[in-house]
C-alpha cells in the first residue's frame, strides 16, 4: 500500500497555522493532500494538535473518493498504521511543491522510486528556512518530500514520544539508503516550491499563479473578453464558491428572461438574457481558473453543461421574443436555429469567427438591440445566414 504523511503543527511567522493559510482559494493542507492523491496514495495520515476546520474538509474530500484518513496527535501509532511492505510519502509540513517536479522526482504509477529531493544548501528557500530543509550531506539539504519503505517506520517505536517525526523518518530513510535526486534550477523556479511561513511570500506567489493560469481576455469577443478580466479581478478570492453563485444566478437571470420574453417586451427579455449569458461566461472562466491553478489542464471560454444550460435558455427566449405566449409564429424557429448555429461555429478553435459565435451574451444584446427598433426577425435571418456561410466555408480538418 502507498500511503502518504503530511503534518499541521508548525505556524508561519504571524502565528497562524501553515497548513491553514490560503494560497489560490484553498488551504496549505489541500493542496497536499492533492498531490498524495495525484501521487496514488490509498491512505492519508496526518499529524495534527487537533481537529480544525481546513483538517475536516480535507478528510471528508478524500474519504468521498475512497481514500483512506487518519488525524493523529502522535506518531505513536505510525508503526501500527504503515507495514513494513507499504511505502510511505512524506510532505513537509507548509510545503507546496510542483506536482510536476515531484513526479519528476518520484515517478508516478507506473515507474515508482523512493527517493529524497534534495536542494543545494545554498539555495535562498533553504538558507531562510533552515529547520524546515534539514542538511543532508556538505552540499544538499532535504526539500521536502520524500517516499521511503515502511520498514523503517517501526523504528519510531525507539524514539521518544515527544520527538519530531518527520525528522526522524528524514534520518531513517537515509539510514536505510534511501537515494538522494537533486531538483533541478526549474523545478524552484517561479514560485514553484512554496513553503507556507511568509504570509506575504505566499500572497506574492498566489499572484503569479493566478496570472499564469488565467485565461488573457481575447477582445475579439467583448464580452467574453470583459468576463475574463472581472475573473482575474476578483480570485483568488471565492473561486469554488463563486462558480456556484455565478451559475446560479446565469440561470435565473436567464429564467427571467424567458418569461420577460413570453409575457413581456422582447428586447427587455433579450436583455436579461444577455446579462444571464454574462454571468454564465464568468461561471465558465472561473472553472477554467480553477482548473489551470490545480494543474488539472486549463479549458477557456464556456463549456460543459451550464455553457450547454445556457444555450438553451437563449434559444427559449428567443422563440418567445419571436412568438409571445400564445402566439404562434413558424418563424420563430430562427431564434433556436441561430443558436445551434452559432455553437458550431464557435467549435472552430483558433478562427476569428469562432470566438465571435462564442460570445453569447455579446449575440444576445445585439439581438435585443434589434427587438427594440422591431428588426429582431431580419437580424435574426441575416446570422443565420451568415453563420451558415462561415460553416460552409470552414477549412475541413487535415
Amino acid at each position: 500500500m502507498r500511503i502518504g504523511l503530511m503534518a499541521a503543527l508548525r505556524r508561519s511567522d504571524d502565528g497562524r497555522p501553515r497548513a491553514a493559510l490560503s494560497l489560490a482559494g484553498r488551504p496549505v493542507l489541500a493542496w497536499q493532500a492533492a498531490l498524495l492523491e495525484a501521487l496514488g496514495v490509498e491512505r492519508v495520515l496526518c499529524l495534527a494538535e487537533g481537529p480544525s476546520p481546513e483538517l475536516l474538509a480535507v478528510q471528508h474530500d478524500l474519504e468521498s473518493r475512497g481514500i483512506g484518513f487518519h488525524a493523529l496527535q502522535s506518531f505513536a501509532a505510525l508503526p501500527a498504521l504503515v507495514r513494513a511492505e507499504d511505502d510511505l510519502i512524506i510532505v513537509a509540513d507548509g510545503l507546496i511543491p510542483d506536482s510536476a517536479a515531484v513526479h519528476a522526482v518520484l515517478g508516478d504509477a507506473g515507474s515508482w522510486r523512493r527517493a529524497v529531493a534534495a536542494l543545494p544548501s545554498d539555495h535562498p528557500l533553504a538558507a531562510a528556512h533552515a529547520d524546515d530543509f534539514e542538511r543532508i550531506d556538505a552540499t544538499r539539504r532535504w526539500a521536502g518530500v520524500l517516499a521511503m519503505r515502511g520498514a523503517s517506520v517501526q523504528q519510531l517505536a525507539d524514539f521518544p514520544p515527544d520527538s519530531d517525526a518527520i525528522s526522524l523518518l528524514l534520518r531513517l530513510a537515509l539510514q536505510a539508503g534511501t537515494p538522494c535526486r537533486d531538483l533541478s534550477a526549474a523545478d524552484m523556479a517561479d514560485g514553484r516550491w512554496l513553503l507556507a511561513a511568509d504570509p506575504a511570500r505566499l500572497r506574492e506567489a498566489e499572484r503569479g499563479m493566478i496570472a499564469r493560469a488565467a485565461s488573457p481576455p481575447d477582445w475579439r469577443a467583448p464580452l467574453a473578453g470583459l468576463a475574463a478580466l472581472v475573473v482575474r479581478a476578483l480570485a483568488p478570492k471565492g473561486l469554488a464558491q463563486g462558480i456556484t453563485l455565478a451559475g446560479g444566478v446565469a440561470l435565473v437571470v436567464l429564467l427571467a428572461g424567458v418569461m420577460t420574453s413570453a409575457f413581456g417586451p422582447a428586447a427587455a427579455g433579450l436583455a436579461l438574457a444577455g446579462l444571464g449569458a454574462f454571468a454564465g461566461q464568468i461561471a465558465a472562466y472561473q472553472s477554467a481558473l480553477v482548473a489551470g491553478l490545480q494543474r488539472r489542464g486549463a479549458g477557456r471560454g464556456p463549456s460543459g453543461p451550464l455553457a450547454l444550460a445556457v444555450d438553451a435558455l437563449a434559444a427559449v427566449c428567443l422563440w418567445f421574443a419571436l412568438a409571445p405566449w400564445p402566439v404562434w409564429q413558424p418563424l420563430a424557429v430562427l431564434g433556436p436555429i441561430v443558436i445551434g448555429l452559432a455553437r458550431l461555429v464557435a467549435r472552430g478553435e483558433g478562427s476569428a469567427l469562432a470566438v465571435i459565435a462564442g460570445d453569447r451574451a455579446a449575440l444576445l444584446f445585439a439581438l435585443a438591440l434589434a427587438a427594440a427598433f422591431g428588426l429582431l426577425t431580419e437580424a435574426l435571418g441575416c446570422l443565420a445566414l451568415g453563420l451558415l456561410a462561415a460553416l460552409l466555408l470552414r477549412k475541413p480538418p487535415m
